[in-house]
């Protein structure tokens, strides 16, 4: 997490050196804008089993989930920005209902997932510094888990679609820097699909949540060479 956050931060630093930063509208069409935002959720979900030893449903547990979403957009229009961004989530979870059917009690658990995928925003200017603004996001994403049961190694293959949609709120400086506050209601799908002992078992998670976010974002109007 450390070296993304560096990461970032170097990649604006670059950006501010080779960019043209007095913008007379940070939301007019040609600027691009580049930043991350840090948030904070909690969430319950449901849960629905199938397999060839029968199906479960019912509760999936609950969440709590901070993320890290940096990304790029740019200007198609004025006010309307569609970009790519990735995010990194960290969960800590419990479990609800017992997956093998039994009575076991609620398991803890971590894990951290990355996605990729397209944003999109259309700002309603309030003033020449500040506007409000309705986004969307889409992510994707897998991943390949490995655990050994009864000295066989067992794979877990995960699949994950998230969606949000959101208003915030931004308030512009003269350099081009801004600082945004965002609260986005969450969707996400997850798919896994496991096999143990010769049983396949197909597992659908489905999780809704809302979460507030604070970044910073960096707006700018086109590449010029760096002052030597």
């Amino acid at each position: 997490m450390k070296n993304l956050i560096m990461a970032l931060i170097l990649s604006m630093t670059a950006v501010s050196a080779m960019t043209q930063v007095t913008l007379l509208q940070p939301t007019q069409r040609g600027n691009f804008v580049i930043g991350s935002r840090i948030g904070f959720s909690t969430a319950k979900s449901s849960v629905d089993v199938q397999s060839t030893t029968g199906s479960i449903k019912g509760d999936g547990g609950s969440s709590a989930q901070f993320n890290l979403s940096p990304g790029i957009g740019y200007f198609f229009a004025q006010n309307f920005v569609v970009g790519i961004s990735m995010d990194w989530l960290k969960t800590n979870s419990s479990t609800g209902v017992d997956l093998n059917g039994g009575t076991l009690a609620p398991q803890k658990s971590e894990n951290n997932n990355v996605l990729f995928g397209p944003f999109v925003r259309y700002f309603f200017p309030t003033g020449e510094d500040k506007a409000f603004f309705l986004g969307t996001t889409v992510g994707f994403g897998n991943s390949k888990n490995q655990f050994v049961s009864n000295n066989t190694t067992q794979t877990i293959n995960n699949s994950l679609l998230t969606i949000g949609v959101g208003p915030g709120f931004t308030i512009y400086s003269k350099n081009g820097l801004a600082l945004e506050a965002l609260v986005k209601y969450n969707f996400a799908r997850s798919n896994s699909e496991i096999n143990v002992q010769d049983v396949n078992r197909i597992s659908k998670t489905w999780t809704n949540a809302v979460d507030f976010s604070v970044g910073i974002q960096y707006y700018f109007g086109g590449f010029k060479a760096a002052l030597k």
